[in-house]
């Protein structure tokens, strides 16, 4: 099966004969056919160890390549030589564990099943060794034993084949993969670094706010000890500030009855004596809402306000809190009863519906309600037919001046409604 060539160690070597032993129950190496030498030498020895065994005959001169080696070797096993010998110590050793194994086989038939499994096993080395050795290998099963070595040769080359093709497959895709994981890296460490600039930017803005805030709640703090020791000073701060209001108001009401007065002075001088009614005392709440726009109070007018606001219901939509004695005393002057809302401010807004459905006239003084106050109470006017007036400054006399339009508008109506 193996045409092997002369082997050049044995040329340039002159090797004793040896004799075949007598009496063994394992064959030697130089006792197998000569086609066995090839597998056994293929197979069951691996290419450095060969080389190393070879090198100490070849006395200094050039060493062997790998097929000189091989061919070499394998002619020297066709006799009994020192090289045949060291390849036989070198074999007996390498595979002393199966060649014990194998002793205990005692038939071909046997030999032949334990080969067949170390085939399927794909441990074949040893027990190639052992199974052609053995004192009950025949020479079919010798024959069996090659031709498996030689198909399976014939696999294992495939399988290199296809592995070295599958192992440049890899090496592309691991080359394709490796710039694609150099690319996720760089990425990585952009995104680290974006990440990095970024938590510093919050760790900076972080500590900015802190001392804000620190320094806010030490200017709160220093700002409650000056307030606590100005409360200490002036225990009766709370009523001072109160009787300052009460005081502003106060005179505003003293600067608005001399206005009034300086009127009423003026009208009065041209006033004709033989007429009494123009002497007699007119209250001052009549006075007030029965002013024109031209500032000429009439009688008639005070008189037509009481007709028209006497036990009416007159509802006050906002207003400042310090006037609302002043606006109650005002409409209560003229026989109408005070209704109040402050317009959302601190009163419930949904108390403002029921108030808005017991009012008969409504003064809605739109500088001091909310945006939701003023809606309803012009929605349910207009719902209703309820007569309103819209006031924009919350003081008295605006709201004297309201009360005067309402009057007269009442009137008007009263007189087309008699006419009719």
């Amino acid at each position: 099966m193996c045409n092997t060539p002369a082997s050049p160690l044995l040329s340039r070597n002159t090797l004793p004969s040896f004799d075949k032993p007598v009496g063994s129950a394992r064959r030697r190496l130089w006792d197998l056919c000569t086609h066995c030498h090839c597998p056994v030498v293929g197979v069951c020895l691996p290419l450095g160890t060969l080389r190393k065994i070879l090198s100490r005959f070849l006395d200094g001169r050039s060493a062997l390549g790998d097929y000189e080696s091989h061919t070499g070797a394998v002619a020297a096993c066709t006799t009994r030589n020192p090289i045949s010998n060291a390849l036989q110590r070198e074999l007996d050793q390498r595979h002393a564990l199966i060649v014990r194994q194998y002793r205990n086989i005692k038939s071909a038939e046997e030999l032949g099943r334990h080969w067949s499994e170390a085939l399927q096993a794909g441990d074949v080395a040893g027990a190639f060794w052992a199974g052609l050795t053995h004192g009950h290998c025949n020479p079919a099963l010798e024959e069996q034993m090659c031709r498996d070595i030689h198909m399976l040769q014939h696999q294992a080359g495939a399988d290199m084949r296809e592995t070295r093709n599958r192992v440049s497959l890899l090496k592309k895709e691991n080359v394709a993969l490796a710039e694609e994981f150099q690319r996720a890296q760089d990425k990585a460490r952009r995104m680290q670094a974006e990440k990095t600039e970024k938590l510093e930017w919050l760790e900076t803005a972080l500590m900015r706010t802190r001392a804000e805030s620190i320094a806010k709640d030490t200017m709160i703090g220093s700002l409650q000890a000056e307030l606590d020791e100005m409360r200490q000073s002036l225990p009766d701060l709370p009523n001072r500030l109160q009787l300052r209001e009460q005081n502003m108001r106060l005179q505003e009401r003293i600067a608005l009855l001399e206005r009034q007065n300086a009127v009423f002075r003026m009208s009065g001088a041209g006033l004709p004596t033989p007429f009494p009614e123009a002497a007699a005392p007119v209250p001052f709440a009549e006075r007030r809402i029965v002013m024109q726009d031209s500032g000429m109070p009439t009688k008639e007018n005070a008189e037509a306000a009481r007709a028209a606001l006497e036990r009416k219901t007159v509802l006050c939509v906002g207003g400042r809190e310090g006037n609302i004695a002043a606006y109650r005393r005002l409409i209560e002057d003229v026989g109408g009863q005070f209704s109040h809302h402050d317009g959302g401010r601190q009163d419930n807004i949904k108390q403002l519906d029921t108030s808005l459905a017991a009012a008969d006239l409504v003064i809605c003084q739109t500088g001091c309600i909310s945006h939701n106050a003023y809606w309803r109470v012009k929605e349910h006017c207009k719902r209703t037919g309820t007569r309103c007036m819209f006031v924009e400054n919350p003081s008295v006399s605006s709201l004297s001046k309201g009360i005067e339009a309402l009057s007269a508008s009442a009137a008007e109506d009263n007189g087309s409604g008699m006419n009719g």
